[in-house]
């Protein structure tokens, strides 16, 4: 009988961020589902949804300045996520006047207080990301968070790596039942760049969420007879067996999210290549290759894993046009 690959189970962990296409893409086209949910399911054993370590971000909101708040929008439009917030009357934000493709609604008034106060007052929480001290706007909609024992989350920069920054935003967003969020930061004029880092931060987070459950297989181990006895074998059976989807998602993963496929990848090739129970010729080959002769389960899976992305970069690299 006809059994699928093992290795699609590691989907299991890689297809809870199927959005990550249109993010990688950088492409913002209006959002064709506009009520469609963010969700990060992870399962138990039995390969049931557990409710418990399931996130949901059901619409993204924000005040649409340059900056943090229109990476936000874009974000959410990418991902296919319902997103909103109120502008002030005219749509006009800090660099003009707001494009019709963000579904924001005008309050009365050309004051933008009363939009980020509509903004805070919608949602479940409020993030606020800066690199160094926070200025601008985000200011005010900090205090009045503060003033209304609001949920908020303020992340800075300079002080946290991008991975360190994504692991706070997603456990801040499970403690706290986040489903209506509510971003904001400086803008463009403020800080050039963190428009860009917003951008980059949230793609992190998504990759964070897949490290946090380990992958579950039914499925039995590969017989003895057919594991890799060298480096290249085991790279050509990845190649063989990854679905093209998660191909194309390891290819576009920066050097620092590579180390947390260790988590779902790693523990694969760990177990299906025989590495827990010795599988020697395939250790011997990968600490040759590393001129190292004392490389553990976990690195020789590491560096089986790094020569992969390594050879998905040549072929399923996503480009902008």
């Amino acid at each position: 009988m006809h059994r699928e690959p093992a290795l699609s189970r590691v989907a299991g962990s890689l297809s809870y961020v199927r959005c990550v296409y249109a993010l990688l893409a950088r492409r913002f086209t209006p959002s064709r589902t506009p009520d469609r949910y963010f969700e990060i399911k992870f399962t138990n054993g039995l390969g049931e949804r557990d409710p418990e370590k399931s996130m949901i971000v059901r619409k993204i909101v924000s005040g649409g300045r340059s900056g943090v708040e229109r990476a936000a929008l874009d974000l959410a439009i990418q991902l296919g996520i319902s997103h909103g917030g109120w502008v002030p009357h005219g749509r006009v934000v800090d660099d003009g006047r707001l494009a019709s493709r963000y579904r924001l609604t005008e309050t009365g008034s050309t004051d933008g207080p009363q939009s980020d106060e509509a903004n805070l007052k919608m949602s479940d929480g409020l993030l606020l990301l800066a690199r160094g001290a926070l200025m601008g706007p985000a200011t005010r909609m900090l205090t009045e968070a503060q003033a209304r024992h609001h949920p908020y989350l303020l992340i800075d920069l300079d002080r946290h790596t991008r991975f360190q920054s994504s692991l706070l935003i997603n456990s801040w967003l499970k403690s706290e039942h986040i489903e209506i969020l509510c971003i904001s930061g400086p803008t463009e004029n403020e800080d050039q760049r963190i428009y860009r880092d917003t951008i980059e931060c949230f793609r992190t987070a998504w990759w964070a969420l897949m490290m946090v459950e380990p992958v579950q297989s039914s499925y039995p181990q590969t017989n003895r007879a057919g594991r890799p006895h060298t480096m290249d074998e085991a790279v050509a059976r990845l190649l063989q067996e990854l679905p093209l989807k998660d191909k194309v998602t390891i290819a576009n993963m920066g050097a620092d999210e590579i180390p947390g496929l260790k988590a779902s990848l790693g523990r694969y090739v760990q177990k299906q290549f025989g590495l827990w129970e010795g599988n020697e010729d395939l250790m011997q080959s990968c600490r040759q290759a590393a001129d190292h002769p004392q490389l553990a389960d976990e690195e020789i899976a590491a560096l089986i894993i790094d020569r992969l992305a390594r050879e998905l970069r040549k072929t399923h690299k996503l480009r902008v046009l």
